[in-house]
């Protein structure tokens, strides 16, 4: 998008990631089946009973949203997440340094020892955002990890430079990812903030699976 002046208007990093979540939160496209050659001929249909499927069918809401539940905000790059306080180990200061990870992805920052384990620390940014985006992150790491926030019993600790406040929600204030998105981590977006919604055992997964 251009201003008035010819020059191009950079979006609000929120307005960018509600653009970007919108996306993520879409079902991956169907698989389209090749067409059917012109010379053959196709039998009689059967006709079938049409099955409605319930809206809230199409939605993936964790057990723990059954309920009114409580997030913990934090903030990354610019950019307002939350987890459930039910998958949230704690809360601590990045103020004893980190042990690098050689030869391990840049999304790695290192371990930190924590309550007798030593949790992988991921830089967060890094992760949720557009690899155009990405690739323009600062290499000095260290003003999006002043904090850790600690998932999965302390194995895993999410860098970040900001801890917000404690919210509570319900189901229904929460726009939640189908079936079939195309970030399994990304449980949904607050609709009342934008805010992504972290699926932490979904995100615990797939950082396994990234540092294997």
């Amino acid at each position: 998008m251009k201003t008035a002046s010819g020059k191009p208007q950079l979006l609000d990093p929120q307005l960018a990631l509600g653009a970007y979540l919108d996306v993520m939160l879409q079902a991956r496209p169907p698989v389209q089946e090749a067409a059917a050659s012109p010379s053959a001929v196709a039998a009689p249909a059967e006709e079938q009973p049409v099955v409605t499927v319930p809206p809230a069918a199409e939605r993936h809401v964790p057990a723990w949203a059954t309920t009114r539940f409580q997030v913990q905000l934090f903030e990354v790059a610019g950019i307002t997440l939350a987890v459930p306080l039910v998958k949230l180990k704690g809360v601590v200061p990045n103020d004893q340094g980190l042990t690098p990870l050689p030869g391990h992805s840049p999304l790695f920052l290192g371990v930190v020892p924590y309550q007798g384990v030593n949790a992988r620390v991921v830089d967060t940014a890094r992760f949720i955002l557009p690899q155009d985006r990405a690739a323009r992150l600062d290499a000095d790491v260290a003003a999006r990890s002043v904090h850790l926030v600690m998932i999965d019993e302390g194995r895993w600790a999410l860098a970040c430079n900001a801890i917000g406040e404690v919210v509570e929600l319900e189901a229904n204030k929460v726009k939640w990812r189908g079936a079939n998105s195309r970030r399994a981590w990304l449980a949904g977006t607050l609709i009342d903030r934008m805010c992504a919604l972290l699926d932490i055992d979904a995100l615990t997964e797939t950082l396994a699976g990234d540092l294997a």
